[in-house]
C-alpha cells in the first residue's frame, strides 16, 4: 500500500520522501509527540551523535519537513500531515514484519483491531540463548495485577508456567478465563488437577465458548500480553504485549463479545457428560 500522499505528487518525489521519513522516522516521533526538541534534546533521547542528528535534520529541513526556529525544532504543517499519514503505514509495516501471524489473527477477530495501537509494544521471543524469557515475561505480570482475563483456543501451555500459576489462584488473584471447547478438553486432560481449582476457587472462572478465537492474550490490569504460537508446533514462540489504553479497551469489548457467547465451565461439562452418555 503506497501512503496517500505519494499518489498526489509526483512519483518520484513522492518516493524519495517517503524513504526520507521512513529512514528518520524516529526522529520525527519525538518531535510530533514532544512538539518541538532541540539537537542536544534529541541526542539524550537517540543513539546518534549531535552531528549525525543535525546532517539528518538538515536533510529533513530541506524537504519543507521541519522547521527551526532559535535551536528548536518542529513539524511544519505539511510534516505534521505527512507523518499523520506515514505513521501509521510505518507501525503496521512494523509489526507485520515482526509478527505476521500475529496481524493475521488480529484481522480475523471479530471486533476490529488497530494495528497501530501496537505502536511500542515489547516482543519477547523464545530463543535457544534465553529459552524462557517469553515465560517469565509472562508470569512477572500476574505480580503486578489484582485481575487477569483471558482467551485462548490453544492449550499449549508449558509446565512451568501452570505450575507457578497454581499459587496465583489460590492467592486472591481474580482470573477469568474463556476457552474453545477443543483447547479446554485438551487443557483440562493434561492438568486435570487444574478443573478442580477451575471449579472450586471463589476467585477462579472459566467460560466455555463455541465461538472461534482467532487470537490468544491476557488481559492485566495495565497490560496486553498477545501469545503467538508456531504453526505446526502449536507451541508459544512469541509475546507481545503494550500498555495503550486502547489496546486495553478493545481486549476488554473482545472478552465481553465472548463472555455473552459461553457457558460456565460447570455448565459446559454437564453438557458434555450428557452427551457422552446419549
Amino acid at each position: 500500500m503506497i501512503p496517500a500522499f505519494c499518489r498526489v505528487m509526483d512519483t518520484g518525489r513522492g518516493i524519495e520522501l517517503t524513504e526520507l521519513l521512513v529512514v528518520h522516522h524516529d526522529k520525527l516521533i519525538l518531535l510530533e509527540q514532544k512538539e518541538g526538541l532541540t539537537s542536544q534534546q534529541l541526542e539524550q533521547h537517540l543513539d546518534q551523535s549531535r552531528a549525525t542528528i543535525n546532517r539528518h535534520l538538515a536533510a529533513l529541513r530541506e524537504a519543507d519537513v521541519i522547521t527551526t526556529t532559535n535551536g528548536t525544532h518542529r513539524l511544519t504543517e505539511f510534516g505534521s500531515i505527512v507523518f499523520d499519514e506515514l505513521d501509521g503505514f510505518c507501525h503496521q509495516l512494523h509489526v507485520s514484519a515482526q509478527l505476521p501471524a500475529l496481524t493475521t489473527q488480529l484481522y480475523s477477530c471479530p471486533l476490529p483491531f488497530e494495528t497501530r495501537l501496537l505502536t511500542g509494544a515489547t516482543v519477547t521471543k523464545a530463543i535457544a540463548e534465553a529459552p524462557y524469557q517469553m515465560h517469565n515475561r509472562y508470569l512477572e505480570f500476574w505480580n503486578e495485577t489484582e485481575r487477569v482475563t483471558g482467551i485462548r483456543s490453544n492449550a499449549a501451555v508449558p509446565p512451568g508456567v501452570v505450575e507457578r500459576l497454581k499459587p496465583k489462584l489460590r492467592d486472591g488473584v481474580v482470573v477469568d478465563s474463556l476457552w474453545t471447547p477443543r483447547a479446554a478438553t485438551q487443557f483440562l486432560e493434561t492438568y486435570p488437577e487444574m478443573k478442580t481449582l477451575w471449579l472450586e476457587e471463589p476467585t477462579a472462572s472459566m467460560h466455555i465458548t463455541h465461538e472461534p478465537i482467532p487470537v490468544q492474550f491476557g488481559l492485566f490490569d495495565h497490560r496486553l500480553a498477545f501469545t503467538v504460537h508456531d504453526g505446526e508446533t502449536g507451541y508459544p514462540r512469541a509475546l507481545v504485549d503494550t500498555a495503550r489504553p486502547g489496546a486495553l479497551e478493545w481486549a476488554r469489548d473482545l472478552c465481553g463479545y465472548y463472555r455473552e457467547r459461553s457457558q460456565p465451565l460447570a455448565a459446559w461439562l454437564d453438557t458434555a457428560e450428557t452427551l457422552d452418555a446419549e
